[in-house]
C-alpha cells in the first residue's frame, strides 16, 4: 500500500520521513523533559487538585 503511494506521488517519501522525524523528536524531547524535570515540582503539581488550601 505505501509502496504504491510513494511511487505515484513525487516527493511523498520526503513528507513521510519528515513526519516520522517530527514524531520521533517530539517524543524524545518529552522523554528528556520527564527525566530532567524536578521531581518535587511533579509531586506538587500532582497534589494540586487534591489540595484544599487554595486561595480564591
Amino acid at each position: 500500500m505505501f509502496k504504491q503511494f510513494i511511487s505515484r506521488i513525487p516527493g511523498a517519501d520526503v513528507y513521510m520521513v519528515g513526519s516520522f522525524v517530527t514524531f520521533l523528536s517530539f517524543f524524545v524531547l518529552v522523554g528528556l523533559y520527564l527525566l530532567l524535570v524536578d521531581k518535587a515540582h511533579i509531586r506538587q503539581m500532582g497534589r494540586m487538585p487534591l489540595d484544599d488550601s487554595s486561595t480564591d
